[in-house]
């Protein structure tokens, strides 16, 4: 820990970096402090912006531990089109994203993602479209965060996705644009 996140109380459940779309350098962070928990993002050398509020701390730490997890794994499954909008109409709205709980050395693809066990993130608006929330599923806490705007929902996404191709991770993706 630096010497400015002891002196702020913050604490950092986790800090990953990637290039985005537009070649742009981007800082993604899960940070706590007091009883406020944020997703926060930067470009470059600029101020950090919040993305999204956590519930609470637990919420905080499980996305934390869920985005550091899932990114380093060499292969997922992505649903969705590009953005928190994508797919509204549909039973399966928002993007998605489900990786193994663990390595399994098989040639079926679909038996390499849901494996034993799958961990997953899911970025979704609400039915009336005002609120945009981090899921976790399957997993305790289900509920993680919600964002500030469909805007920053959608730049977590395209953090999120590049995160994946730093990792040279293997996309399999149901509905989303190739580009």
């Amino acid at each position: 820990m630096n010497d400015s996140t002891e002196q702020t109380g913050m604490e950092i459940y986790g800090a990953w970096g990637a290039l985005v779309p537009s070649q742009t350098r981007a800082q993604l962070a899960v940070v706590g402090s007091g009883d406020e928990y944020l997703i926060i993002y930067r470009t470059g050398e600029s101020s950090w912006q919040p993305l999204a509020s956590a519930f609470d701390e637990e919420a905080a730490k499980r996305a934390g531990l869920l985005i550091a997890k899932m990114t380093k794994m060499p292969e997922h499954l992505r649903i969705g089109g590009d953005t928190i909008s994508s797919g509204a109409d549909t039973d399966h709205p928002g993007v998605e994203w489900v990786v193994p709980t663990q390595i399994v050395d098989d040639p079926d693809p679909i038996v390499r993602i849901t494996g034993p066990g799958t961990d997953r993130l899911w970025v979704l608006p609400s039915t009336d479209g005002e609120v945009f929330g981090l899921l976790n599923p399957d997993g305790d806490p289900r509920e993680l965060a919600e964002f500030a705007t469909a805007e920053a929902a959608d730049v977590f996404i395209s953090v999120i996705d590049a995160l994946f191709a730093l990792s040279g991770s293997r996309a399999y993706a149901e509905g989303k644009s190739e580009s």
